[in-house]
């Protein structure tokens, strides 16, 4: 492959990412909500961006237009109690994300609650019917919102904003480290950090501000590619307009796909157990519990929750179940009445 100079690879860049995502670009509820107020559209990226961790998509678009039907505003949402939030999350796993929104949401409300109090007359209190929740824009002031990291509060600003903001998902840093720097390690790891991927991210969002596209396009071109060309395990190289254009580092060639195995060893890294000859983690009989307690809201006892998550429960490990759920009661998941167990309230 010719050498290509830095500059002119971001550049190149830009243009065929562009051009092809005019053309592939996937339609998703939570895209081009350019009609809709500032804080609407910041709750509902905020809410997409929580479904969409370690979710697939295809998973997540039916329970986002359930989920914003049921919960239009973050008002709404902030007013709900744990079991109708859990009950909504249904089939999204990781059940502490949809507490964390919820707690984010009540978060908000307070803020702007308070503004109103001492007199700031463009705090709008929050309701169904009047979402301007004056949602923060600034990256210090969303974090500071329970389940907002760094990444959610650079996708807010970015989607819902129009302030292109630097932040690394997994799709985003295989992309650029494929182009920029080569191909992963087979182990799964990097030869470049987030830091300097970073500082390569601002360089091409102001190429692609600079070729007059809109900045949000450029997170969603990210996205796309990685998961329709780009792909983690299985790169689709024939159909592939970079590596055709000779401007990305990793080839047919020098890539190779991750060690078998290798996210299996990681998996049992987490606190577990072994059932038959599968390695489970303990945050997935978490998951069943929840969904469980979803089906029978008249509450299940112990021994019927044991029975329903693992088809070997027995006594021995009845110490490693109650662990589980006084976790989930810690939580404020699970509750427990009368030597039965339900969603908490």
């Amino acid at each position: 492959m010719p050498f290509v100079k830095q500059v002119e690879r971001v550049q190149r860049f830009v243009e065929l990412l562009h051009e092809w995502y005019v053309l592939h670009r996937r339609e998703l509820p939570w895209r081009d909500l350019w009609d809709l107020k500032e804080s609407d559209r910041a709750y509902r990226v905020w809410i997409s961006e929580t479904m969409l961790q370690q979710t697939q998509v295809s998973r997540v678009i039916g329970s986002y237009k359930k989920f914003i039907q049921q919960f239009p505003a973050v008002g709404d949402l902030a007013k709900a109690t744990n079991s109708e939030i859990l009950i909504a999350w249904r089939g999204m796993g990781y059940n502490s994300r949809a507490l964390r929104l919820r707690d984010g949401a009540r978060e908000i409300v307070q803020r702007v609650t308070l503004r109103r109090a001492q007199g700031d007359n463009a705090a709008v209190m929050v309701s169904s019917t009047n979402h301007d929740t004056l949602f923060p824009h600034t990256i210090e002031d969303l974090i500071a919102i329970p389940g907002i990291g760094a990444y959610t509060a650079g996708a807010i600003r970015t989607f819902a904003f129009d302030l292109p903001t630097p932040a690394m998902d997994v799709n985003i840093r295989r992309i650029l480290h494929r182009v920029f720097v080569g191909p992963e390690n087979v182990d799964g790891t990097w030869s470049a950090n987030d830091a300097t991927l970073t500082k390569l991210l601002e360089t091409i969002i102001g190429a692609w501000i600079a070729a007059g596209h809109r900045g949000s396009d450029l997170y969603s071109a990210l996205m796309d590619y990685g998961s329709m060309v780009q792909t983690k395990n299985h790169p689709k190289w024939a159909i592939c307009v970079l590596t055709e254009k000779g401007i990305m580092k990793a080839t047919p060639k020098n890539w190779k796909p991750p060690v078998r195995g290798a996210s299996k060893e990681r998996l049992k890294k987490e606190p577990g157990r072994t059932v038959g000859t599968t390695y489970i983690p303990n945050r997935i009989f978490r998951g069943r519990i929840v969904e469980v307690l979803r089906d029978h809201p008249d509450g299940l006892n112990f021994e019927e929750i044991g029975k329903w998550i693992s088809p070997d429960h027995r006594e021995e490990l009845y110490e490693w179940l109650d662990q589980l759920i006084k976790k989930l009661i810690q939580d404020g998941m699970v509750m427990e009445k009368k030597k039965k167990y339900f969603l908490a309230e």
